[in-house]
């Protein structure tokens, strides 16, 4: 968008702070408004009758969502939950309406996020039939590199999500979540202190989902 067309949505944008573990969208609610995070971390997700939680994705700044609801104006899709405190830019759905119609920049960027995000979900739908729990581990690590992103080979994940957050995001039980990143400490791939988790070794832990069979992710 053209800074002018950012400046007159600018007064139109509520600014939320949200708590860490508050729930801002709830699956099934209506409203076609669309979040964009300014700080902090969330987490979107469902929960099955059984009460096993299946996260998508985390969101971090820079990032947004509501979109979905927004163009077919259905009830939401998913949960979003605040993992941290978190301060989030709330575009109203008339404002976001107006703008699908006479911004065709913002429209663009909104399909191709949302053509993004289907390829990034039928990988995910792969993962989970063809590929083992340590290695969606291992997959889980290397796109939390890539996003925080890696230098020399090395990446630092000074928010790192818990062994609770990964396996929900893997698909995996905490317990062989934690197995294996232990094992990967072990053989020198990642380092953990508090809840900063180094990728010592970017290419090593692709060698290693390579070799229990995974596709070899995008960096």
């Amino acid at each position: 968008m053209s800074q002018a067309e950012i400046e007159a949505i600018i007064p139109r944008v509520e600014i939320l702070a949200v708590r860490r573990g508050s729930r801002l969208v709830q699956r099934h609610d209506p409203g076609g408004a669309v979040y964009i995070v300014i700080r902090g971390l969330l987490l979107v997700n469902q929960y099955a009758r059984s009460g096993r939680e299946v996260g998508y994705r985390r969101l971090q700044p820079g990032s947004y969502f509501g979109e979905i609801a927004a163009i077919d104006r259905l009830p939401r899709s998913a949960n979003v939950t605040a993992l941290t405190e978190t301060i989030v830019g709330r575009l109203p759905e008339a404002l976001v309406t107006e703008l699908m119609a006479a911004s065709p920049t913002f429209t663009r960027a909104v399909l191709e996020d949302l053509a993004a995000m289907v390829r990034a979900l039928s990988s995910r739908v792969f993962e989970l039939n063809a590929v083992s729990a340590p290695c969606r581990v291992q997959m889980e690590l290397v796109r939390l590199a890539t996003e925080a992103g890696i230098e020399d080979n090395r990446a630092v994940l000074t928010k790192a999500p818990t062994h609770a957050e990964i396996a929900v995001l893997a698909g995996a039980q905490r317990e062989a979540v934690t197995r294996e990143l232990n094992r990967l400490e072990a053989r020198k791939l990642i380092a953990k202190q508090g809840r900063t988790l180094t990728v010592l070794d970017v290419d090593g832990l692709v060698d290693e989902i390579e070799r229990l069979g995974g596709d070899e992710p995008e960096l």
